[in-house]
């Protein structure tokens, strides 16, 4: 290819890159990204078959960079403290930095073609390093794919847009490592489960009288749509989710779906508040039966991963609001975190959990449980998903004690 060919197709793919980022995978178009670059659409077919092709470059070429420099840092010498600061400072400062990028993903049209593929690579990476440290002695003998996937939902939900102004990389950095090394458990005195009853969750306490009443009639249409947008977009995601394949499914009438919604946006947003209570509902049932924060964290992950393996359609709907509806998304996540802070914050007055910045643990916490979710869950194409309960039980001392060898 001359200079100026591999000028132009480098100039495609930079347009292409700015397009994503602003409209999404989904709603791009080629004629959009040769209207930015300045060329004819003949020829941007010169240069790529389709929009895919140049998402997958755009996509191999943030992973190259990423790699080039994880072989650089491969050779870093100094303490294991030194080298895992090193090592959360290159994912943090990529997951930063190609967030848009990142946040595209989350689209459905993306999830099995590019998306599991590209986070896999970022793990394997991540695997290798925590074996080796293992191997050496300098940390836990714990899962290395889970600790890969937590800390990539980690820096994943601190470099979220949520609204306000973000820590500095470098602190952020020595957070992160700070909490996986050490974990979170206080000095408190704790009753923990005993051997074998780690992953064992008390009994939901009964619903409220008013939550066991019968629903109207405009209720139990409501839900009923709901519950058919979840099939719906779960097998097509939001995008090419249409209302009449959702009012068909829900047996209800084009024109009652109006009477309840205004349009398909109206219809995620509710969805997503609706799924959004329903699970806070289900947690919150078990976990006011605990008396240790230390407990509510444990039971609260585990009726999570129940919860999500039951509707793992509905949360692929999460991450794909990041880019067609952002305020819906950051809705989501700040609900999510709201309880959680408070809970963290009366667990560090009573010395369950160990002092540490309470918004930045909510985060962390939310994150690592958030992607252990897509990979062994969403993500996963078996018949009846699930997480293995030896990652369970590695999640549990992760984020308990952190990676720090017992003394």
């Amino acid at each position: 290819m001359t200079r100026k060919g591999l000028a132009t197709r480098s100039a495609i793919l930079d347009a292409a890159h700015q397009v994503f980022k602003d409209t999404g995978y989904y709603g791009s178009s080629i004629s959009e990204i040769t209207r930015r670059c300045g060329i004819s659409m003949g020829n941007f077919y010169q240069y790529f078959k389709n929009k895919e092709q140049v998402f997958l470059e755009l996509s191999d070429l943030i992973l190259s960079r990423f790699m080039a420099r994880a072989e650089i840092l491969t050779a870093t010498q100094g303490s294991f403290e030194k080298r895992l600061e090193e090592a959360v400072r290159l994912l943090y400062e990529h997951t930063r930095k190609n967030f848009a990028f990142h946040r595209i993903l989350g689209e459905s049209d993306l999830t099995d073609r590019v998306t599991i593929a590209y986070y896999e690579a970022i793990a394997r990476h991540y695997r290798d390093f925590f074996r080796r440290e293992a191997q050496a002695g300098n940390l836990r003998p714990l899962d290395p794919n889970m600790i890969a996937y937590d800390l990539i939902g980690i820096c994943y939900f601190h470099s979220l847009d949520w609204g306000e102004k973000k820590t500095s990389l470098r602190e952020g950095v020595r957070q992160i490592a700070d909490l996986i090394l050490h974990g979170i458990s206080g000095p408190a005195r704790w009753k923990k489960p005993p051997e074998g009853r780690q992953l064992s969750i008390p009994a939901p306490v009964p619903m409220h009288s008013a939550e066991g009443e019968p629903l109207t009639k405009g209720e139990n249409t409501r839900q009923a749509i709901f519950r058919a947008a979840e099939r719906v977009i779960g097998r097509h995601g939001i995008n090419r989710a249409n209302i009449s394949e959702i009012t068909r499914e829900a047996g209800v009438a084009l024109g009652t779906f109006y009477v309840h919604f205004g349009s398909k946006g109206d219809l995620i947003e509710g969805l997503v508040k609706y799924i959004n209570s329903q699970m806070r509902r289900e947690i919150q049932r078990r976990v006011v039966r605990t008396k240790d924060r230390r407990d509510a964290e444990r039971v609260g992950m585990i009726v999570f991963y129940e919860f999500l393996r039951k509707h793992r359609e509905i949360y692929r709907v999460v991450p794909e609001c990041e880019m067609i509806d952002r305020e819906v998304s950051l809705w989501y996540y700040k609900k999510m975190a709201q309880g959680y802070i408070q809970g963290l914050q009366q667990g560090m007055e009573k010395g369950e959990i160990r002092r540490l910045p309470v918004i930045f643990l909510a985060r962390s916490l939310m994150g690592l449980i958030h992607f252990i979710g897509l990979k062994w869950i969403v993500w996963n194409t078996a018949a009846q998903p699930g997480i293995p309960l030896h990652i369970l039980k590695d999640m549990l001392t992760l984020i308990l004690y952190g990676l720090a060898p017992q003394s």
